[in-house]
């Protein structure tokens, strides 16, 4: 069995945790989207592989979200976006709503053209976060086009190895080992398979929008769009 990153590549490339109950966080996640698009379908999906499964098509739409139980406090979320999960609007609002921690967790694939490694902390004020949109801590390292950045903002957490971020290539100051420690110290371990609990007994649940875009995007299931099938000829 290959990496969870590599194996659904772009949805578990780039992902969020909240931590927060299931139920809860499916719960507002449903009445928020409601409110503005009309009551999305809810679905249960009883192993892991079903769940990635159940997000394809792909497209720029995202028309399909997966919520997925873990052995911790940490609830996951995953998209059917054509880049990925897309998790900052979702994990921002959330948090706040919530009143509890969500994260980004952005790390490449093998598969990844420009590669990054992206961890973004969001909370409530009363949490730290800072308003409106709660960002409490990021650190970023990624190829833009060919050229490597690395950025941080908000107050490092007592456990980041601070001392990494003065390595002489920017390439080397944030990587998945690294941010894998990060998630660790905070009770995550995401890449792993074993880290999600997804059975009979505790399914994970599959949202799906209600409406459709005027005139819906070409999709892709996880195959084409690791083999590049969306951009192909537009390089």
């Amino acid at each position: 069995m290959g990496t969870l990153v590599d194996s659904w590549h772009p949805a578990a490339s780039d992902f969020g945790l909240i931590e927060a109950p299931l139920a809860s966080v499916v719960a507002a996640f449903v009445k928020w989207r409601a409110d503005t698009e009309g009551s999305p379908i809810e679905s249960e999906k009883t192993s892991l592989e079903s769940t990635f499964s159940g997000l394809a098509p792909l497209s720029m739409e995202m028309r399909r979200a997966a919520f997925v139980p873990t052995r911790s406090s940490w609830t996951a979320y995953f998209a059917s976006g054509l880049l990925g999960s897309d998790p900052f609007p979702v994990m921002s609002y959330l948090a706040q709503q919530l009143q509890c921690r969500a994260m980004r967790v952005c790390s490449a694939s093998a598969h990844a053209r420009w590669p990054a490694t992206i961890w973004e902390v969001y909370a409530p004020e009363s949490l730290g976060g800072t308003p409106p949109l709660g960002y409490l801590r990021s650190v970023s390292c990624a190829n833009d086009g060919g050229r490597w950045t690395f950025d941080t903002s908000g107050s490092p957490f007592p456990f980041e190895e601070l001392e990494r971020y003065s390595a002489p290539r920017k390439k080397d100051r944030f990587d998945r080992d690294l941010l894998t420690s990060y998630l660790t110290r905070l009770g995550s371990r995401p890449f792993d398979h074993d880290f999600y609990a997804v059975s009979i007994g505790t399914p994970s649940v599959l949202v799906e929008a209600h409406r459709r875009w005027p005139s819906p995007p070409r999709e892709y299931s996880f195959d084409e769009v690791q083999r590049g099938i969306p951009w192909a000829g537009s390089a």
